[in-house]
């Protein structure tokens, strides 16, 4: 698993396709986990989300 940061606010690209992934909310931090969609900074979910995936790719 990697980090990829995008700057939303200088690509026009990337906004739009954040507004796809989050239903067209604008709220930063939007944290994609392998397909697992948090809005906000939220530790526990972003815990949950990483520990999901490991199961499932064992």
């Amino acid at each position: 698993m990697s980090l990829i940061e995008y700057d939303v606010e200088n690509d026009g690209e990337r906004v739009a396709q954040m507004k796809r992934l989050s239903g067209g909310s604008t709220m930063v931090p939007l944290i994609d986990i392998e397909g697992i969609i948090i809005r906000g900074y939220v530790p526990e979910e972003m815990k949950d989300a990483v520990e999901k995936r490991k199961k499932r790719s064992m």
